[in-house]
């Protein structure tokens, strides 16, 4: 493997990898479907980007190394022209889980996966190492704003970007998506999984064939990415991550966790709480003594003193030092598009959030709820399969906000599935005697436009590109950019 050409260049995880692989000594070049900041990016690294897909792209040649690997997701068709063009000359072609698999043996790998929070919780984790001198490689699949800056003095600086770090340190910490089933196969030294419900499952649909076939499926490949680690650190709050208590280390909010947060203090912009850990151990690994150590987040929720709390379990298991991993965290201000501040107009204030399961969208707007504010949510539904299996759900948890805006489903590529549509949400909110309607893009920023209170949180919520929503809207009125 000396030249690896990445299909789908652009994306969130194939960047990152491509960009790793580039600071790894390795040939790299992709192709995606269109320019943009992100091609731009990678060109100015040094990576070649075509833009099409075409089997004219294998032809690439790079320091007389031609390509040898094509590396691409497995949403891509098997018979894709340019997956059977390489398999035609040989070329092997690697999925990016696979690709990834390998990178992680390569390091101390911390892996961390589950339906919700992995984003953040990677960030967090990659905060407190890089805060604590322990420069780990990092990929994740959202973008961290601060990873550049806090990178820049290392020799590979150049290849940093929001989303991945080229660390000189032996830890590699990197979000591992659990929808891609192939995500079982990895194997780190610790693995940590923030939580398992119902999603990236197919069901009776056939969408997306890289999805899990039922929640029995997701659960069993949990179990075998959990027996593949060295140790695991599970989130002894959620039922469903029962089963891993004979092979792992408990963190987060319940009695029974061995990291455990308690005295939290919620406020609508931050929490404190107070980190029980073990100081000392017996002959079996058993805590015998345990430590105490205050802690302070600027990100708001329950969900974030969870993530925290796995954050500064992965540090003490890895021995860094607590006091200071604390400091580290209390810095951490977040991933882009979760609970981001987009901006603010006459006091009203708009937030972007990347929610987009029921459970996500739930405490979101707990945690917005928190504020004071008159909570207005921008709600965008993602996926069809998604959609047509939790559409009750998602609609019950939006209704936590006063008022609620629903668009269109973000298709990311799936096709519109008969009978399942925006109305079924928003029609279940208003018999359950809730403020709902349907808007689309133009339609909701006119609305809110002329409806914008001072006491507003304005709120949007989706995977897809719902922020566009915040984004014009602050414009439109003249706000300030969530800079200030």
């Amino acid at each position: 493997m000396n030249h690896l050409h990445f299909m789908g260049i652009a994306g969130i995880g194939m960047s990152g990898l491509a960009r790793w692989a580039y600071a790894d000594g390795l040939q790299v070049s992709g192709c995606d479907v269109s320019d943009g900041a992100a091609v731009d990016s990678l060109r100015a690294c040094g990576i070649p980007v075509n833009i099409g897909h075409d089997p004219s792209h294998l032809d690439i040649v790079i320091n007389n190394q031609p390509v040898d690997t094509l590396v691409c997701s497995m949403a891509v068709p098997r018979q894709h022209p340019e997956v059977v063009a390489a398999r035609a000359r040989g070329i092997t072609v690697r999925y990016r889980i696979d690709l990834l698999a390998e990178f992680l043996a390569r390091r101390r790998a911390i892996a961390i996966t589950g339906t919700h929070g992995k984003s953040t919780t990677t960030g967090m984790v990659s905060h407190v190492f890089l805060g604590c001198d322990a420069d780990p490689s990092v990929l994740v699949g959202g973008h961290l704003p601060w990873l550049v800056k806090a990178a820049a003095h290392t020799p590979h600086s150049r290849v940093t970007a929001s989303n991945v770090h080229y660390g000189s340190g032996d830890a590699f910490v990197a979000e591992v998506d659990e929808s891609d089933p192939g995500f079982a196969n990895i194997a780190s030294e610790l693995a940590i999984i923030t939580n398992l419900e119902d999603d990236h499952i197919a069901g009776d649909f056939d969408e997306r064939r890289n999805y899990h076939a039922s929640l029995a499926d997701l659960e069993n490949a949990m179990l075998t990415f959990a027996g593949r680690a060295k140790q695991v650190l599970y989130c002894a709050d959620w039922e469903a991550l029962k089963p891993l208590a004979a092979q792992g280390i408990s963190y987060g909010l319940s009695d029974s966790a061995t990291y455990r947060a308690s005295d939290i203090s919620l406020t609508g912009s931050g929490t404190t709480f107070t980190l029980r850990y073990p100081a000392v151990r017996d002959a079996h690994d058993e805590p015998v003594t345990w430590q105490s150590l205050e802690v302070s987040l600027a990100v708001p929720g329950l969900h974030n003193v969870q993530n925290g709390v796995a954050a500064l379990a992965a540090a003490h298991m890895f021995g860094l030092d607590m006091p200071q991993a604390s400091q580290a965290l209390a810095t951490f201000t977040g991933v882009g598009r979760r609970w981001q501040r987009t901006g603010s107009i006459n006091n009203a204030l708009i937030i972007d959030d990347y929610a987009h399961h029921p459970t996500e969208v739930g405490v979101t707007l707990e945690a917005a709820r928190r504020t004071g504010r008159r909570v207005r949510a921008i709600l965008q539904p993602h996926r069809w399969v998604r959609t047509a299996r939790h559409w009750p759900a998602l609609a019950d948890a939006a209704g936590l906000a006063d008022e609620v805006i629903v668009l269109d489903v973000y298709a990311a590529g799936e096709k519109a599935i008969p009978g399942v549509s925006p109305d079924m949400i928003v029609e279940r909110l208003q018999d359950a005697g809730k403020q709902a309607s349907y808007h689309d893009f133009a339609s909701a920023e006119a609305y809110l436009s002329d409806s914008l209170e001072s006491n507003d949180l304005i709120i949007t919520l989706g995977a897809g590109d719902v922020w566009k929503v915040g984004q014009n809207l602050l414009q439109a009125c003249g706000g300030d950019d969530g800079s200030a």
